[in-house]
């Protein structure tokens, strides 16, 4: 039986920020590095090699045994830092934010490579997490309408749609962190925010109309992607 997952007591709007200060005490020089090594993999070719494949070049250029690699990926996963398939041969998301099996919620770097998360909201951490520019694309959960937005330099550039708003659930710190990011949508307008706030009573967190996406919003998407890149340290 796997050990339970790391977590944080609640803490309102603060408990991802103890969260991802708790885990970055812990983690290593062998954490970094994997963790390094899949964030340049993923911007680079948008695609991650096998586990296998990661192991065996983590020893040939990190100088780190195999077992201490597989140990150190048991550890990002309790940490909630990496998840695997089903057979444990394959890389299925990182830092608790991204995923490696595409997903509705798309953001596309200007090198041509896909980056997906399990949420709207999440995308506007991508740009911080990555330190690239960014085009999204989801949809309102609510009117099915495409949004799409541009984010470079930690803020908004372009939208295809004025008055975008959003929603972000609180963590109660131990919940998936793949339900909080589907509970956290983009929506096609103030009134779309509204109707499935009506419609999700038993989801907790922070409303956000247009124009408070773009301020309040925004920040707490920088916070929460530097913390994250705090992670992995420098890559180009």
């Amino acid at each position: 039986m796997a050990d339970p997952l790391f977590s944080v007591p609640p803490a309102g709007d603060k408990t991802f920020a103890s969260f991802y200060a708790e885990v970055g005490r812990s983690l290593k020089d062998v954490h970094h590095e994997l963790l390094n090594e899949l964030a340049r993999a993923i911007t680079e070719r948008g695609w991650i090699q096998p586990v296998d494949a990661i192991v065996a070049r983590l020893e040939d250029s990190g100088g780190f045994s195999k077992d201490k690699v597989r140990a150190a990926i048991a550890e990002l996963q309790n940490k909630r830092l990496l998840t695997l398939d089903d057979t444990s041969a394959r890389f299925t998301g990182f830092l608790g934010a991204i995923s490696f099996v595409p997903t509705p919620h798309r953001a596309h770097l200007a090198t041509g490579v896909d980056v997906y998360t399990h949420g709207g909201m999440e995308l506007l951490t991508v740009n911080s997490t990555l330190l690239k520019a960014v085009d999204v694309f989801t949809k309102c959960p609510v009117s099915g309408k495409e949004i799409r937005l541009r984010v470079d330099k930690e803020q908004i550039v372009d939208s295809n749609i004025a008055g975008i708003s959003g929603f972000v659930a609180e963590w109660d710190g131990s919940a998936p962190l793949e339900q909080v990011a589907a509970d956290s949508p983009l929506f096609a307008s103030d009134d779309d925010l509204e109707q499935w706030e009506k419609a999700n009573p038993h989801v907790r967190g922070l409303a956000l109309p247009g124009d408070l996406l773009l301020w309040v919003g925004m920040q707490a998407a920088q916070q929460l992607g530097a913390l994250r890149f705090k992670l992995i340290g420098h890559h180009d």
